[in-house]
């Protein structure tokens, strides 16, 4: 499925902010990046979209998180990178950096929390340290 214009618009307009924030001219980030300055600048003008490991490297070098680059969610240029960032965001970052295409990720997101909530899983008590060997020993008494 191809990006639509106004989407890439909307990602080479990130790529350029990112860029910026660092110092960087067209011409720096493309030597920076192997890239021909045809190849990065039809990247930030929105003309050809980048691969996502382009976006993975565009990503950390710049300092800025894969969700804010592609979807513009998370953190972005000047933010605290990771600091600041929601799980949510986190892990989104991380199933896109795993090749999980960005339309899959609400499906996924549903299929972690529904193993989350069906996952048995012992809340330690307040002021007592979970025992690792108790809950085992629980768990091997369930089994059959």
């Amino acid at each position: 499925m191809k990006p639509d214009k106004m989407l890439l618009k909307k990602r080479g307009e990130r790529l350029r902010q990112a860029r910026e924030a660092i110092g960087l001219s067209v011409e720096e980030a493309s030597i920076a990046f192997g890239a021909a300055y045809s190849t990065y600048a039809a990247h930030e003008n929105g003309t050809t979209p980048y691969t996502l490991n382009a976006a993975i490297e565009y990503a950390k070098r710049y300092k800025v998180s894969l969700d804010w680059l592609v979807h513009g969610v998370g953190d972005g240029p000047g933010d605290k990178a990771k600091a600041s960032q929601t799980p949510e965001s986190a892990l989104r970052s991380s199933l896109i950096a795993y090749g999980i295409d960005g339309g899959d990720l609400p499906a996924v997101f549903k299929a972690i929390k529904g193993f989350v909530a069906e996952t048995d899983v012992e809340q330690p008590q307040p002021g007592r340290p979970r025992d690792q060997s108790e809950l085992a020993i629980r768990r091997r008494a369930k089994s059959p």
